[in-house]
């Protein structure tokens, strides 16, 4: 009965580490930064803020986005960038699951994505600001996902 009482424990332990952790994959591709327009094929179950936010980060960058809908196919311009978004509630609002796939002339180029544990405590992070790390991962400004971590002041 011991051993099982050890086994549970750290089963329900790993079951809790498992979800307070954000998943990140990060393959770059900053020639994307070189092009002139870059096209974004609208994921239609996902939130309108996602493709605003990806054309807003796009336009900072000097680069020109073109809107297709969902049933295009990835080859429909040189660079073209496929996302998908899951908002989830907990409390409140926040961008569990974000996927931004990059094609050049239809093949993948590069990804960044991330999956927001349940129980992260990281996970009320503006969306926005979410997406814009990811695509500054994508294009190779970033290498890696950076958490708002409060600074520690000394005293």
């Amino acid at each position: 009965m011991q051993n099982f009482r050890y086994f549970l424990f750290f089963m329900l332990l790993g079951l809790a580490a498992g979800c307070t952790s954000i998943d990140v994959i990060n393959e770059p591709v900053p020639e994307i930064l070189e092009a002139d327009k870059v096209c974004i094929i609208v994921h239609d179950d996902t939130r309108e803020t996602f493709k605003t936010t990806l054309k807003e980060w796009l336009i900072e960058q000097g680069v020109s986005p073109d809107i297709y809908p969902q049933d295009t196919s990835e080859d429909v311009c040189e660079w073209t960038l496929k996302y998908e978004g899951r908002w989830s509630w907990i409390v409140a609002l926040y961008l569990a699951d974000a996927k931004i796939t990059a094609y050049h002339d239809g093949d993948e180029a590069g990804r960044a994505w991330l999956n927001v544990g349940k129980w992260d405590g990281y996970k009320w992070e503006d969306g926005k600001g979410r997406i814009y790390k990811l695509m500054d991962m994508l294009s190779g400004k970033a290498d890696q996902y950076k958490l708002n971590v409060p600074d520690k002041k000394s005293k």
